[in-house]
């Protein structure tokens, strides 16, 4: 679990049964994701990246 979480948070998993083992803020071992979204009726793209991961999502326009 990354420390960015609170330890009243941490403390509350625990007490359930969870075994945490604390990694660094943003820690690229949680993973991570890059998505793209195309709102047609809008004409819009989105793009979004986790900081976790190198790279960028980019959104490209539709070959026509």
């Amino acid at each position: 679990m990354e420390n960015r979480f609170s330890q009243k948070t941490r403390e509350e998993l625990a007490a359930k049964g969870h075994k945490i083992e604390l990694m660094g803020a943003f820690s690229s071992a949680m993973g991570g994701g890059q998505v793209v979204l195309r709102d047609a009726a809008k004409g819009v793209n989105y793009g979004a990246s986790d900081p976790r991961k190198d790279g960028a999502a980019v959104p490209e326009l539709p070959v026509e």
